[in-house]
């Protein structure tokens, strides 16, 4: 996220956390930062061959427009799934802006890759403090390398619930902090030891990858990728089973949207037979 964006989105969900539904003008501010830095790091993502967010950006129109509508109407589900995304957001944007807080947590995980790397029977040296190197292969760890977004959704999720038990909360943090980080730290670990070794050299290559690398857009794009969303899903189910809540909540969101579509197309539907009549 882009530093003028990240800071009116945490200036606007601030408030929105704040106000509660006296800031749903706020809200909506909010969700409007994330979806214009969705469409601002497009061409980027575009380049590097990720094909995950730019989806993501081609579904966020409909749903900007849907949850601004609903959040103006005072709906209940979008409003708690509004706080949900606030509290990710204040969770989030520290560590982008705050360049103490963005390089400890790089380093980190740094850090602590490369021991796993090196446990598993790889050489890989340090060029920077932040960029790990082997068999001509750089990684530069970055902040969205860290997992900290993955942690700072599903906090959101879970503490986005104002009736959580002590017993609950503990639970919760156990099974979204310290999991998740582990999990993160093997995928940056498998990622980095599948491009040095060329695991996916023989893989087809898309064309959308940076310099024709498809080895890394398989290792990193597609299987990486892949996983991190298998692994937050099963993360998600649970932490529905510590929160009961959050699994009727979010079918309540599915709800709401899928409502929202289904009325769209018919009137979408109703127009095209009324415009060939």
């Amino acid at each position: 996220m882009s530093d003028l964006l990240a800071l009116a989105a945490f200036i606007s969900f601030a408030i929105f956390l704040l106000a509660g539904k006296q800031g749903k003008v706020a809200a909506v501010a909010g969700w409007g930062c994330v979806v214009l830095n969705l469409f601002s790091e497009l061409p980027a993502l575009l380049s590097e061959g990720n094909l995950l967010y730019p989806v993501l950006t081609l579904f966020s129109v409909p749903f900007f427009v849907i949850t601004a509508e609903r959040i103006i109407r005072n709906d209940a589900v979008v409003l708690q799934l509004s706080r949900t995304a606030a509290l990710a957001t204040v969770i989030w944007v520290p560590f982008s802006l705050v360049p103490f807080l963005h390089d400890l947590v790089v380093a980190m995980v740094v850090n602590q890759a490369f021991v796993v790397i090196t446990s598993l029977g790889h050489h890989p040296q340090l060029f920077a403090w932040d960029v790990i190197g082997e068999n001509g292969f750089y990684n530069q760890i970055i902040l969205p390398c860290t997992g900290l977004s993955a942690i700072a959704i599903l906090a959101g999720v879970a503490f986005g619930n104002r009736d959580l038990s002590a017993r609950q909360a503990v639970s919760a943090f156990l099974l979204i902090v310290p999991v998740i980080w582990v999990l993160n730290l093997l995928r940056v670990s498998a990622v980095f030891i599948a491009v040095s070794g060329r695991w996916f050299a023989r893989f087809p290559d898309p064309g959308i990858a940076p310099a024709g690398d498809a080895n890394f857009f398989w290792a990193h794009n597609i299987f990486a990728e892949g996983f991190a969303i298998i692994g937050l899903l099963i993360l998600f189910r649970i932490l529905c089973r510590i929160i009961p809540q959050r699994a009727v909540f979010a079918k309540n969101v599915v709800r709401v949207y899928r409502d929202r579509v289904c009325a769209a197309v018919k009137v979408l539907q109703a127009e095209m037979k009324r415009s060939f009549s």
